[in-house]
């Protein structure tokens, strides 16, 4: 009987295995015959894609003869003042059309993408002049432009490294990092960039991270330029010299650093370049973090001259064992600042107390009046800065 029963079990079992490989065709058979449909009621169009990348093209050719009549203008006997206004003007209106065919172009990108995606993954192969392949492997990063078209200016300040400009699009400012790269680099560069780039855009604007506009590559160099926002001044080394922030505003602006860098090294991205001029506080409560040098690797970028602060030196002691970059390097390098940061209002704070008592000492002093009205005299232009920085607070 126990013989028996054991069979019978085996075979209910095999049964059951039976019927869960056949349910598992039919749900696969049903999806396959749902993606059939799909597949035959949908036609791929880059119609639209190729209209919105001539529109551009054309956008383009009038910029470029406005540009040189704005030359010619300047280097001319008959200088026009009035007129140059007005070309100025015509300029703008072009850039701000530009981006935003450019802006179209990213749509009518992304429409197609999801289709090679869900249901047409041989549509960049049946038309690669639309250049799906390129724009997907960028991250929706490249873009057709040019750095002449931007009329941007050099920002030697910030060209220590890479040469730098800023123009201005939509009245926004932008930045654009010029990246020096042969093709080897450039597939770096556009990897580094594009991973970064999904981080960003899978959050935006709670990544907390600085958003990477456009990658772009200029057609008469071997450069790569970055389109990234110019947040002028907000960096907390800048901010440090003008309008230090107060004890609660720094603590905001770190809170969102380090979300910042936790949302980096859930993608497996190592910062690696962590420092007071790549930490921005925007409207002096939100913390962002900067990007960083595509052209390197993290140990390279871990490895540079600018992890210093003040002698504090920012590169953590693993990293100087010799260890690899990690999460944990980053997180050093944000403790480091957080320490100089705090550490300054509190000295800016003890100087503060130092000038209050001793205006008190001297207004009790039994001396002579007048000397005492210029001691406080001498004592109210420190104070007076000290708390218009509202340390006391």
């Amino acid at each position: 009987i126990l013989n028996m029963y054991s069979m019978i079990m085996w075979k209910i079992l095999q049964e059951q295995d039976l019927i869960n490989k056949v349910n598992q065709k039919y749900l696969e058979s049903c999806e396959f015959r749902n993606q059939i449909v799909k597949w035959l009621d949908v036609t791929p169009n880059i119609d639209d894609l190729l209209l919105t990348k001539k529109r551009v093209k054309n956008i383009k050719a009038r910029l470029r003869w406005k540009l040189v009549e704005k030359n010619n203008l300047e280097e001319s006997d008959n200088y026009s003042k009035s007129e140059m206004v007005k070309i100025k003007e015509e300029i703008s209106v072009l850039q701000d059309n530009m981006f935003q065919e450019i802006y179209n172009e990213q749509e009518e990108y992304e429409k197609l993408i999801h289709l090679v995606q869900n249901v047409f993954p041989e549509l960049p192969f049946l038309h690669p002049e639309a250049g799906i392949l390129k724009y997907m492997n960028s991250g929706s990063l490249i873009v057709s432009l040019e750095r002449n078209l931007l009329n941007a200016e050099p920002v030697k300040e910030l060209s220590i490294k890479h040469p730098v400009m800023c123009s201005t699009v939509q009245e926004q400012k932008f930045l654009l990092k010029g990246y020096i790269a042969d093709t080897n680099i450039e597939t770096q560069i556009i990897e580094r960039a594009a991973k970064y780039h999904q981080v960003w855009k899978e959050l935006k604007d709670e990544s907390c991270l600085m958003q990477p506009v456009f990658l772009f590559l200029c057609k008469s160099d071997p450069i790569i330029y970055l389109m990234i926002p110019y947040y002028a001044g907000a960096n907390l080394g800048t901010l440090q010299m003008t309008a230090p922030l107060i004890v609660q505003e720094t603590l905001k602006v770190m809170k969102g650093v380090a979300r910042g860098l936790c949302v980096l090294h859930k993608a497996d991205i190592i910062h690696g370049s962590l420092h007071k001029n790549n930490v921005f506080a925007l409207n002096r409560e939100q913390g962002i973090v900067g990007d960083f040098d595509f052209t390197k690797s993290e140990s390279e970028r871990a490895l540079s001259a600018s992890m210093t602060l003040n002698g504090l030196n920012l590169i953590s002691p693993e990293l100087r064992k010799g260890q690899p970059p990690s999460p944990a390097s980053d997180m050093y390098a944000f403790a480091c600042l957080l320490y100089w940061y705090l550490d300054l209002v509190l000295i800016a704070f003890v100087c503060l107390r130092s000038c209050m008592l001793l205006l008190k000492a001297v207004s009790h002093c039994p001396t002579d009046a007048k000397r005492t009205q210029r001691k406080r005299k001498m004592l109210h232009p420190l104070l007076s800065a000290l708390r218009g920085q509202n340390l006391h607070n």
